[in-house]
């Protein structure tokens, strides 16, 4: 399977579940240029869950109108942000 097909089948749902399995949070901007869709609408319609914190705000590492018990308690186990869909798609080709 090429890197390109990898890419379009994803879903929200299988990079949400990638991410909180190992504990790493991606920027809105990162899984949304990912899915092709826009970063102001990607999380809406979704209630917001601990799972769903891992997708995150670029400028402070936290998910937006989130309150602190809607988070997951090790959402930052770990310091690293994946900032960009590149990055992102090498992340879900081989988690760590």
């Amino acid at each position: 399977m090429n890197d390109e097909l990898a890419t379009t089948s994803r879903s929200l749902d299988s990079i949400v579940e990638e991410l909180d399995r190992y504990h790493q949070r991606a920027t809105y901007g990162a899984v949304a240029k990912l899915l092709g869709r826009s970063p102001r609408s990607l999380m809406q319609g979704r209630s917001r869950s601990a799972s769903d914190s891992w997708i995150v705000s670029g400028s402070n590492g936290v998910p937006t109108g989130y309150e602190e018990e809607q988070m997951a308690s090790e959402l930052k186990s770990r310091e690293k942000v994946i900032r960009s869909s590149d990055e992102l798609a090498a992340w879900l080709a081989n988690p760590d």
